[in-house]
């Protein structure tokens, strides 16, 4: 009969092929429809990895020729700087994404959205702009510009449709907090030089003089010219990552340390907002514990609270909190667009005060003059960079990732794709431009994307369509502000922090799912707190990295057992229907192995196999000195005496057994016989299954091979399976096979098994009146001895049947 690859044979069909005539590939291994439906019968070899790779073809790696290290570099850059005419377009395309969104643009039907989108962010820049900008310590003018320019930018660089560009408060607190630094000193000697003047409320107060302070106009400029200073150098950071596609460095930033890490910033923005809700002046602070100072001197304070600056806040808060919760978030479905609360807030403030001329009346803050027009470009100072740079890296990251963490999840949203490397030199494209037109650094919004998304923008149409409304502003009505109370841009800033302050929800949920992350979570977040931003920042990226070698390098282990009448073996801890194969234990590591688990790898092996070979030598050693005494309880009778020891068990002749202390050791099972005179293990063969280990190093390699030796000295074989290329490449390196033949790495546990009880005569009986307790195979055996055979048929041969319901062995 001739053999057709692609057809079904029956059973019946398979016995009358000639094997020899089949392709090799073909006489290696049948699958056959059997009586029972949805049951298959495997009927193959036992294979090692050699063996396997010898029938199959392993596909040879082709190494390639070493050149030396100039050719190799004069290669690369030829590689990388030579390119097509079509590869120069996919490039260019690359770099100007907004091309192939504007060809996709379906006018008009979007551009409405767009519209609509674009006037609502823009209506929600403007206080946002403002409020946000005295977190950075800048005057509330240079919040609009980071509203304006860098969302010009963004919309021909960026790869993203929806998110709104601007500012964002953890971003413009990281600005603050460096400008506030870096001119401490000038305030100290300016007020060191000047006498204490009266509070607001005309009590002394210890902070009333840094707060004239920074209404002056040199401070002022100085301030600026750090914060200009500090937004390009995190411009170049952002260029040079995304030249170099350093996008996916981000990966490293986890979503539990960037909660922990934003609720802590939170926190600070919160505190640095309650002098302005108070109306009282604080003095500056320094890091380390800010917060618990600032907070200190607050509560020294309240006696000089401003009344009128607590009853603005108070109303403006309530206001907020009604409007947003009972009616934007519970009609936003009926709503085309959400009521802008806060620029209507902005609005009434400034009349208000304007009217009642609280500046004059009752000595509220306002935000003051706020020049009209565009300023005109010019390059930030380079005196103060030097000690800039590690702060300017810190925000490029932060902000880099907050933005595109959000862009991810608008474009997962909307079935697009955004490239990360391309969001870097987006971002550092507004950043630098925008430093040299007093903007600082500007960051993806997450409350102001969702809206533009929930309204309807479709692409950046919106935001050049909220660029015009900034314009105008710009233009010709900043000048209209002047009156605005800074406790209403303080209070939108204290609401918009609801959703940085439900992310304490996220502990519950981290400490049911894993301790690890709510450690990662609550390590950053206290680091925040306690020593500020940006060294809280390195605190939780540092414990976040820890705590991957935290996990590998205490992994599970376990024993495997076997589903009985399977080729399926599972953990003895989780499935209670498993059982061990006696003379055999099957080791699984669930993690990489290297240099600093290699002795909980040791150790967890020793344990679980109940099997130390170094106590079993000293056992045999401490036995042979013993000799002459145990001779003599012999003859005293004490044979058929048995003990029970904490270390082991010795069996003699007659059966009894004999104490066996070791000292510092693993109690093991050990067993004399009267040939041998010594004790060894009840266990012959130990499987390490390494379908988890996804490399090796070369410590850990070494280790491996000397529990492996060590083994062998006290008569057990260690086999390896499951093993795969990276690490059988890892251990040919390491000079592993040098040591130990090829062949103890098996293809499955099921081929290590079989070869283990291959000369296992007693075990095999086991097995088989196991086989004939248990029920032979139901559809194609009706006796223990066929059901034995298809454990492992004559040739040697490993045979299994399949079905849905059980799988017989």
């Amino acid at each position: 009969m001739d053999y057709k690859g692609d057809d079904k044979l029956e059973e019946n069909d398979w016995g009358s092929i000639d094997k020899d005539t089949l392709p090799r590939r073909d006489r290696v291994i049948s699958i056959l429809n059997t009586d029972r439906p949805g049951t298959l019968k495997v009927n193959r070899p036992v294979y090692s990895q050699v063996t396997f790779e010898e029938i199959h073809g392993n596909r040879p790696t082709v190494k390639p020729e070493k050149k030396r290290i100039c050719e190799q570099l004069r290669s690369t850059v030829a590689s990388r700087f030579t390119c097509s005419k079509e590869c120069t377009k996919n490039v260019f395309l690359e770099i100007f994404p907004f091309i192939l969104i504007m060809k996709e643009y379906q006018f008009p039907r979007w551009l409405f959205g767009d519209l609509i989108a674009g006037m609502t962010v823009g209506i929600m820049h403007l206080p946002q702009g403002m409020a946000y900008a005295l977190l950075a310590s800048m005057p509330p003018i240079q919040g609009l510009y980071v509203s304006f320019f860098p969302v010009i930018l963004y919309f021909f660089f960026g790869s993203s449709r929806h998110v709104s560009v601007g500012t964002f408060a953890v971003v413009c607190l990281m600005v603050g907090t460096i400008v506030d630094r870096e001119t401490a000193d000038w305030v100290s000697s300016t007020v060191s030089g000047q006498p204490n003047n009266s509070s607001v409320n005309g009590t002394g107060s210890p902070g009333s003089d840094h707060s004239k302070a920074d209404e002056d106009p040199e401070l002022i400029k100085i301030k600026i010219g750090i914060a200009m200073a500090v937004t390009l150098l995190t411009g170049l950071w952002q260029l040079c990552m995304g030249v170099c596609r350093l996008g996916f460095l981000t990966i490293y930033l986890s979503d539990p340390m960037i909660s922990g890490f934003t609720t802590g910033a939170a926190i600070h923005v919160f505190t640095t907002q309650v002098k302005y809700i108070f109306g009282v002046r604080l003095l500056r602070q320094k890091e380390p514990f800010k917060l618990i100072k600032t907070y200190i001197d607050l509560f020294k304070n309240i006696p000089n609270t401003n009344v009128a600056a607590l009853i603005i806040a108070v109303v403006c808060i309530l206001v907020l909190v009604l409007v947003k919760e009972c009616i934007n978030n519970r009609f936003k479905e009926k709503m085309k667009m959400p009521i802008p609360i806060e620029l209507i807030l902005v609005v009434a403030g400034t009349v208000v005060s304007y009217l009642g001329k609280f500046e004059e009346s009752f000595d509220v803050l306002t935000v003051g003059s706020v020049p009209t027009g565009i300023p005109a470009p010019s390059f930030p100072p380079v005196d103060r960079m030097g000690s800039l740079i590690a702060d300017a890296f810190a925000i490029a990251v932060v902000s880099f990732t907050v933005s595109v963490s959000m862009a991810k999840i608008l474009a997962k949203n909307h079935n697009y794709e955004i490239n990360a490397s391309q969001e870097l030199i987006a971002y550092g494209v507004c950043n630098c431009v925008g430093s040299c037109f007093s903007s600082f650094v500007c960051s993806a919004s997450l409350s102001r994307s969702l809206i533009q998304e929930t309204v309807g923008g479709k692409t950046q149409v919106a935001g050049l369509v909220s660029s015009v409304v900034i314009l105008i502003v710009l233009l010709a009505l900043g000048p209209l502000f002047k009156t605005l109370p800074n406790s209403v841009l303080a209070s939108i800033i204290l609401v918009a922090l609801k959703g940085m302050f439900l992310q304490f929800k996220e502990l519950k949920r981290l400490w049911s799912v894993s301790k690890y992350d709510f450690a990662v979570w609550l390590v950053t977040f206290l680091g925040v707190i306690l020593f500020g931003v940006e060294l809280g920042l390195v605190i939780g990226l540092g414990f976040s990295l820890l705590t991957v070698v935290f996990r590998t390098q205490s992994p599970y282990t376990c024993l495997y057992g076997r589903v009985p009448h399977t080729d399926i073996y599972k953990d003895k801890n989780s499935y209670r229907v498993v059982q061990e194969i006696p003379g055999i234990k099957i080791f699984h590591f669930e993690s990489p192995m290297y240099y600093a688990n290699v002795e909980h790898f040791r150790n967890r092996l020793y344990l679980l196999t109940e099997a130390n070979p170094t106590a079993l030598k000293a056992a045999r050693a401490k036995l042979k000195e013993k000799g002459e005494m145990l001779e003599k309880k012999k003859e005293n009778g004490l044979r058929n005496r048995k003990k029970t020891s904490k270390n082991g068990h010795l069996q003699m002749e007659n059966h009894a057994e004999i104490e066996v202390h070791i000292v510092n050791a693993e109690a093991v099972s050990l067993v004399v016989t009267q040939e041998e005179e010594m004790p060894r293990f009840n266990i012959h063969h130990i499987i390490f299954d390494c379908s988890s280990v996804s490399f090796i190093d070369s410590v850990a390699a070494k280790a491996l091979s000397q529990v492996i030796k060590e083994y062998a000295e006290v008569e057990v074989t260690v086999l390896l399976c499951h093993c795969k290329g990276q690490l059988r490449e890892m251990l040919q390196r390491a000079g592993f096979f040098n040591n130990h033949e090829k062949g103890i790495v098996y293809l499955t546990v099921h081929d290590a098994v079989v070869a283990a009880l291959e000369k296992q005569e007693d075990l095999l009986a086991e097995l088989k009146q196991d086989a004939v307790t248990h029920g032979s195979l139901a559809s194609s055996t009706s006796s223990a001895t066929q059901s034995m055979a298809e454990l492992e048929n004559d040739d040697g041969e490993e045979v299994f049947e399949n079905d849905a319901s059980s799988v017989d062995v």
